[in-house]
């Protein structure tokens, strides 16, 4: 069970939006992105292509799931200051490299999904396996390491060395998969303290619950019953097209702080309040979309918030010129 003194990510959301002094959430703006996601819906939520073409281990390799675990393990800080030179792998940038940088690490023979392997992995091997393609180098990589040794090591004392344990462990069941993750493997622990209250975000926690289940396509091994009580999940970039859409509205003052480029602490009242807005805001679209739905008797999917995220996620990337004005958020940290 998850500790009774700790809001879930949608009560953390809910009570951050009711309390958050920098940050308003405008319904003219939900209002609109709604209509913009409408027109993508047919007979479910179409997704944005974002051209990407990384080849991912198939639904039937043995090591499928341990792949989605070890990404997401390291899902966190891609981003980088204007004008400075990325990390790319293969010509993709942020999460996508990370990808194209663990594919080539399968092709090219290193057991990157075995904990057996990365549990002790060294500094010089992992800086080869996420060798760039230029001179600039994967964010906060030396915490990469520690939490492939911590995952690891998880992994082989408590699950058999492998994720799956925690899947059958979860039986079916989205939310206790999340509860698993969350008390058993400490970097995924997305916590701060709100208006002495303890929030949760759980962004990678509940973004690997939800790769999953999107990759097996709620079948499987990912086969949740439960998966509408997942929320988005809380990084810089989603906000940035909330407040593209002005879903989202932040005052001068933080405003400022996000042009000028300032780090904003993890765990810091605006920067939890940015994430806490975010999951609320998402929550409120689907509802929206929802009543639209229902309203206009489509025989339609209803997309959850994880859907949400994927697309909006997506439609950044596709449309990344167009946003570029929007400043996002900068924290360091290992926890989106």
């Amino acid at each position: 069970m998850f500790s009774e003194d700790v809001l879930t990510p949608a009560e953390s959301g809910e009570f951050i939006a009711n309390n958050a002094q920098h940050i308003k959430i405008d319904e003219k703006g939900i209002e609109k992105l709604c209509e913009e996601m409408l027109l993508s819906i047919k007979s479910k939520l179409e997704i944005p292509d974002t051209g990407a073409n990384i080849n991912y281990p198939g639904k039937e390799d043995p090591k499928a799931v341990d792949w989605i675990f070890v990404a997401d393990a390291l899902n966190f800080c891609f981003w980088s200051y204007a004008n400075t030179e990325k990390w790319t792998v293969d010509g993709h940038s942020g999460y996508y490299a990370l990808e194209a940088a663990l594919a080539r690490a399968l092709r090219e023979g290193y057991d990157i999904t075995n904990p057996h392997f990365y549990h002790k992995i060294s500094e010089e091997l992992l800086h080869t396996i996420l060798k760039g393609d230029n001179s600039a180098t994967i964010p906060l990589f030396k915490k990469r390491v520690s939490v492939l040794h911590e995952v690891g090591s998880i992994l082989i004392e408590k699950y058999d060395g492998t994720f799956a344990t925690c899947l059958k462990e979860a039986n079916k069941s989205a939310v206790k998969l999340l509860e698993i993750v969350v008390n058993n493997f400490p970097c995924f622990r997305d916590e701060a303290i709100y208006k002495n209250r303890r929030v949760s975000l759980y962004k990678r926690a509940q973004i690997l619950v939800s790769d999953i289940w999107n990759f097996f396509n709620g079948t499987g091994l990912g086969g949740f019953e439960d998966i509408d009580k997942i929320t988005m999940f809380a990084d810089y970039r989603i906000p940035q097209v909330l407040v593209y859409f002005k879903v989202l509205n932040y005052d001068h003052a933080l405003m400022k702080k996000l042009k000028d480029e300032e780090l904003l602490e993890s765990g810091s009242e605006e920067e939890v309040e940015i994430r806490g807005c975010s999951i609320h805001a998402i929550e409120l679209l689907k509802k929206k979309i929802e009543q639209k739905l229902v309203s206009s008797q489509q025989n339609v999917e209803m997309p959850n918030s994880s859907l949400i995220d994927y697309y909006l996620w997506c439609y950044r990337r596709k449309y990344a010129d167009e946003m570029e004005h929007i400043p996002f958020h900068k924290t360091l940290g290992i926890y989106y």
